[in-house]
């Protein structure tokens, strides 16, 4: 009897010794992860920089984050730039040349009369194209602004840089006079753009 308490006092300590070396207690995993903690703090906290100056972790996040912030603003500081660049060409006129060609009110020139194609009295300033839309205005060296409101034929003034210019009579010329004044324009190139 005492040869079988000896072997269950045995293996009871063999069992009791044999479980407490391979089973962790809550207690201990947390201690474990604690420890693990606080020395990849020790780390963090012992990172120098490159003089030999210990660096603070979030001092390190700051500055990374103050880096990522100005690389943001330079971008949309960039993006504004290029804005105002586009917005400035769509300001500024697109200068182009023209070419002019010259017309009188005698119905030699004009099949209903002296009147445009949308019905009303050739006047000042006026100039014939059938590609820029009607009522367009367009500035020209040397003449000024202009608007398209007459149409001209098409083996002439279907281009979009070709005008033909109305010349006034002036007052007491013949139809001679007029005619001769009006030839002697010619065929010229001005620069000009479209008004927007």
């Amino acid at each position: 009897m005492l040869k079988g308490k000896r072997i269950v006092c045995v293996l009871s300590t063999t069992l009791l010794l044999s479980t407490y070396s391979t089973h962790q207690t809550p207690f201990h995993n947390n201690a474990m992860q604690i420890a693990e903690k606080q020395v990849n703090a020790k780390e963090m906290v012992l990172k120098t920089d490159k003089f030999g100056l210990l660096i603070n972790p979030m001092q390190e996040q700051y500055e990374r984050d103050k880096i990522e912030l100005e690389k943001k603003k330079g971008e949309e500081l960039k993006l504004q730039k290029e804005k105002e660049l586009e917005k400035q060409k769509k300001i500024e006129p697109q200068w182009q040349e023209f070419v002019l060609t010259f017309y009188s009110s005698m119905n030699s020139e004009n099949g209903y009369g002296s009147i445009t194609s949308q019905g009303k009295k050739l006047s000042r300033g006026g100039v014939a194209n059938n590609v820029i839309p009607q009522n367009t205005q367009i500035y020209l060296e040397r003449y000024g602004q202009v608007i398209v409101n007459d149409k001209g034929s098409n083996k002439h003034f279907a281009i979009d840089t070709r005008l033909d210019v109305f010349i006034e009579r002036e007052y007491g010329e013949s139809d001679r006079e007029y005619s001769k004044r009006i030839s002697k324009l010619g065929v010229q190139k001005v620069k000009g753009y479209i008004v927007k």
